[in-house]
């Protein structure tokens, strides 16, 4: 059920029992972003809300920080970009800054909710790590003790006033928070990880088969996924293409057969599967910055 649903029911922004939360003034999160902190994003608002009931908020200007709000019980719904969704237990919403948006609790089985505003020009930067979207703009932390331990530091923090210490605390706790994120960000409702536990299946196998010449399509079949999209979730989840992982990987062996045996070049080049050793030199040269012959001379503590 979205606004245009809930009809004569009364609309909350905020007042519900038990709730509790924290505000910075606008001056000091803008007097604080200004100054090079070490973490240049800041929690300007962050709450705890059980059982909202009727709980409304529309902003139709958007709202210059990113609104992130993890549903820990009950239900709520969210309207973006012309689209409603559902929030239920264990999702997290993320509006990103500058999206005019909706949301409140379900009226029959109304939300809890932890929820927090982060300010900073690295709020742009997390909805892209984060890889959502206006069309999906949900994530799946679950009932993440680790997350809820976050939020209940950050309410602390910034409930003791706003000293230079505390706002560092502070965005120190959000930095763990955004990192935390980050990393469990394609969870499925059962917990599972959508891509996680594939790209790591596949690295495995790149390292079983240092002495091959695997293809694209080998390791997406392994990943049991399309070319394409492996390539895109592997380049997302490790920084690097496949193909270019799998080589830094025989790069890898190389130094280890060059600090440990007297292998001749050319033998380890067949052994990490290279018909050509110069071709192999120019390849490592790429990686490390050195031949193979240099490498091999350098004094390693």
């Amino acid at each position: 059920m979205d606004s245009s649903e809930l009809g004569d029911f009364q609309k909350i922004r905020e007042g519900f029992p038990g709730q509790r939360s924290a505000v910075l003034p606008r001056s000091i999160v803008s007097t604080w972003l200004d100054s090079d902190p070490l973490f240049d994003m800041l929690p300007s608002d962050v709450g705890h809300y059980p059982h909202a009931q009727w709980h409304f908020v529309e902003r139709p200007e958007s709202s210059p920080q990113l609104v992130f709000i993890h549903c820990v019980d009950g239900e709520g719904w969210s309207r973006i970009n012309g689209n409603t969704f559902r929030i239920r237990p264990g999702q997290a919403l993320v509006i990103p800054p500058g999206v005019p948006h909706a949301y409140g609790a379900d009226p029959v089985s109304p939300w809890t909710i932890y929820w927090i505003h982060m300010a900073g020009p690295k709020a742009a930067t997390l909805v892209r790590l984060l890889e959502i979207g206006l069309s999906s703009p949900t994530l799946f932390p679950g009932q993440d003790p680790a997350l809820a331990a976050l939020f209940e530091k950050i309410l602390v923090i910034l409930s003791h006033g706003y000293s230079a210490d505390s706002l560092m605390a502070a965005a120190t706790a959000l930095h763990q928070m955004v990192t935390h994120l980050v990393k469990t960000r394609h969870q499925l409702p059962g917990g599972e990880d959508r891509h996680d536990e594939k790209v790591k299946r596949v690295i495995e196998f790149m390292i079983r088969s240092l002495g091959e010449n695997l293809t694209i399509e080998a390791l997406a079949r392994h990943a049991n996924m399309s070319a394409s999209h492996f390539a895109y979730v592997f380049k997302h989840r490790t920084g690097f293409p496949a193909l270019d992982y799998f080589v830094r990987l025989k790069m890898q062996r190389a130094c280890f057969l060059l600090d440990t045996t007297n292998l001749p070049v050319k033998a380890i080049a067949s052994e990490l599967g290279f018909e050509d050793p110069l071709y192999f030199s120019r390849r490592f040269r790429r990686v490390h910055d050195y031949s193979p012959i240099q490498y091999r001379s350098i004094q390693k503590g």
